[in-house]
């Protein structure tokens, strides 16, 4: 009796033990999903702040695009220079016509223009000589007369001041403007001919409705020209100083006052860009609600987790009650040991058959995620960092690089994909997958910190695999930082092993270390491509397939390398790409990425791009007739009815829809993404491209025909539209 009390006892104690070892792996769990909860849903949180700060950039560089596109008007609307004291009545006049770009225009408080070597100043509202102006009628604070006087001189491209302060009686006074923000634009002739400069004034409450709008007016947001704050808004206190100089140093974060602060940026155009401050205690007040909701779950699963361990535990202790009772009522038999032996073996094989199929599982998982990002099928980057978090691969890093890994296919050495995966290290995540239809080659998709890590990583690996066969080459891309660039990096890898002929495979061949007239020889026809996109946006058919048929020739006289060529191609697909977002299309129906990377087909290109855009154009014009008003589609009929009459302009075009000609620009523009006038111009100009391309007309007869009786007229608006004159056109028309 003895005996059986000390084997009973033997047996709570195990499976009191096991319990507790497994209620203690279950607490630690727990632990870590909370930690890894709170971390994924900061990093959401802090997505969200980066996206309202690029919406934010965005309506940065639109202000400023719609800026230079006004300056680029007034050339086309024979606004020419004037001197006051050679002609008073034109140059009221000339303000009058200031008045009324000032009026349908609600993206500036004021507009000046000085022309070069002139001594007056023209604003909306009056003129005035230039030393009175830059000395008394508009007094910026810091900046002295000369500063302003000097930048309406020689404002080259574009000019941003910081917000200052405003008197004087040059701005109108019913504008109520207390602080703006100064913004030159040069003021140029089709061709490049700068004969003046455009100051507008935009008022700094512009600005704060942005923060609003977006989502950022808690935050702290300064706007940046060339490295100099130009306006923004402080909740903290953080001087704008103190932020820019971090930003400027690369850093994340930044602790002032005690607290902890994010630190978001966004560079656009124009050389502008913008950056923001969020504090950690938005994060603590929007994570509250939800670590609270985690804590009750965690509780509930710990309860379930408990009984069903319990239950495990007893089943398990079956097999080790019937030992204790075979040892304590009788010695076992050599059967009964070989069952056991058996037994044991079995769970053995099986544990073993299931840790090799979820093994395989990982595998395929990971060649997915390499594939959905050389693809960029990934919907948004909430979607990128959670597949990339279920493959363990750590994308939170500021650079990537992508190699493609060949051997000779005679070569006895199996290049597979898990040598490679398990060579990455604490410094180094990533992932690798073996191409369809591609034998003997390797994608791989690699993750680091810093740029030597990185580059001695890759190093390091094929040195690897060129011990393990002599016949390896390895082609890389440059380093990259943002997530959306898989695609560009893919092909800069392809471009980099596509050179093993020449580089030879004794190193890795790095796309950034080929030379430029190998490498960035993109010389394409961006025209083309923006031709395109402007007859998707406005659903128009006729002019899709000329726009098609203008790609396909630009494509087929490319002279520029291969790379170029997939350039190219890629711009073109995210053109389309764009406006299919837009009409409802499927993107992942467009094109592979594998099979654009070895596709130079032209022919193949214009089949997919035609069935395409016949889709985005059918989508289209199921819903743009309800929603474009009816006078403003009449008027786009009308231009491309008549567009060939010399009497057409704008004003007549109006009269005959029954607007009048500032609504008729205003509607027409938005609904089209051009002017009446630019609508025209393009009209004309294509029918003028196709006659000199197809025809033996003369180039007078050509001029009448696209509704120019002034020959002159005609070649200096075809040389502004493609940058050649006719004659030009035609002569390379014939030498290709």
């Amino acid at each position: 009796m003895k005996e059986k009390h000390r084997f009973s006892k033997l047996q709570y104690q195990y499976f009191a033990s096991y319990l507790v070892i497994l209620l203690l792996v279950m607490m630690v769990m727990i632990f870590f999903a909370y930690r890894s909860f709170s971390r994924f849903h900061s990093q959401i949180l802090l997505n969200r702040y980066q996206a309202d700060l690029h919406l934010v950039q965005d309506a940065q560089d639109q202000l400023v695009s719609t800026l230079i596109s006004i300056a680029g008007q007034m050339t086309n609307n024979d606004i020419t220079p004037v001197r006051y004291a050679d002609d008073p009545v034109k140059a009221s006049r000339f303000s009058g016509k200031l008045a009324s770009y000032r009026a349908v225009n609600d993206t500036f408080d004021e507009i000046f223009i000085h022309f070069s070597g002139d001594d007056y100043v023209y604003s909306s509202t009056s003129f005035f000589s230039m030393d009175r102006f830059v000395g008394q009628a508009l007094n910026l604070e810091d900046v002295s007369p000369e500063e302003l006087q000097n930048a309406l001189e020689k404002t080259a491209f574009l000019t941003i001041w910081p917000e200052k302060r405003v008197q004087g009686y040059a701005v109108r006074s019913d504008t109520g403007i207390h602080s703006v923000v100064s913004i030159l634009v040069p003021l140029s002739y089709p061709g490049g001919a700068r004969v003046g400069t455009v100051m507008y004034l935009v008022e700094t409450d512009q600005f704060a409705k942005w923060y609003e709008s977006f989502g950022l007016k808690d935050a702290d947001v300064v706007f940046l020209h060339q490295g100099q704050i130009i306006t923004g808004q402080n909740r903290s206190g953080i001087p704008g100083e103190a932020l820019l100089q971090a930003a400027d140093a690369g850093q994340t974060a930044l602790r002032y006052g005690g607290k902890q602060y994010h630190i978001l940026t966004e560079n656009g155009s124009s050389r502008l860009s913008c950056a923001a401050l969020v504090s950690d205690e938005e994060f603590a007040v929007a994570l509250s609600g939800s670590v609270k909701a985690l804590v009750l779950v965690s509780a509930f699963a710990a309860a379930v987790a408990m009984l069903l361990i319990t239950r495990f535990v007893q089943s398990r202790m079956r097999g080790i009650k019937l030992v204790h009772s075979m040892l304590a009522d009788h010695e076992p038999t050599g059967n009964e040991l070989l069952e056991i032996r058996d037994g044991i073996q079995r769970l053995i094989d099986e544990n073993a058959s299931m840790t090799t199929r979820l093994e395989n599982m990982a595998d395929v998982q990971r060649g997915e995620f390499v594939r959905r990002f050389l693809l960029g099928t990934f919907q948004d980057e909430d979607a990128f960092l959670q597949m990339a978090e279920q493959v363990s691969v750590n994308v939170d890093t500021r650079f990537f690089a992508v190699a493609i890994v060949a051997k000779a296919a005679e070569s006895s050495y199996e290049l597979t994909v898990d040598k490679i995966d398990r060579l990455f290290d604490e410094h180094v995540s990533g992932a690798s997958l073996i191409p369809v239809s591609a034998e003997n080659h390797l994608i791989l998709l690699a993750f680091a910190n810093e740029e030597g890590r990185l580059r001695a990583f890759l190093e390091g690996k094929f040195a690897g695999l060129k011990a393990c066969s002599a016949s390896m080459i390895m082609g890389v891309s440059g380093f990259h930082r943002a997530w959306t660039e898989g695609q560009r990096a893919y092909l800069e890898a392809e471009n980099a092993f596509e050179m093993r002929f020449v580089k030879g495979n004794t190193a890795p061949i790095y796309f950034e270390e080929l030379g430029e007239n190998q490498t960035l020889e993109a010389d394409y026809n961006r025209q083309a491509v923006d031709h395109l996109r402007q007859a998707l946006r406005k659903g128009d058919e006729v002019r899709v397939e000329k726009a098609l048929a203008e790609v396909s020739q630009a494509m087929h006289d490319t002279r520029s390398s291969l790379f170029g060529f997939r350039c190219m191609y890629s711009e073109i697909i995210t053109a389309v790409s764009a406006e299919a977002r837009q009409s409802g299309v499927n993107e992942e129906e467009l094109y592979d990425l594998f099979r654009l990377s070895r596709c130079l087909s032209v022919d193949e290109l214009d089949a997919m791009l035609k069935q395409v855009c016949r889709k985005i154009v059918t989508l289209q014009s199921k819903t743009e007739t309800e929603e474009i008003p009816k006078p403003v589609r009449n008027a786009y009929n009308l231009i491309q009815r008549r567009f060939s009459e010399p009497g057409l302009t704008v004003a007549s075009i109006a009269e005959e829809v029954g607007m009048s000609d500032s609504r008729l620009s205003v509607d027409f523009k938005r609904v089209y993404q051009e002017t009446p006038l630019e609508c025209i111009t393009h009209a004309r100009m294509h029918r003028a491209q196709h006659l000199l391309g197809h025809t033996e007309m003369p180039v007078k007869d050509i001029a009448t025909e696209c509704g120019y009786y002034d020959i002159s007229a005609f070649n200096r608006r075809f040389k502004s539209y493609t940058g050649c004159t006719p004659q030009q056109y035609r002569q390379q028309g014939t030498q290709e």
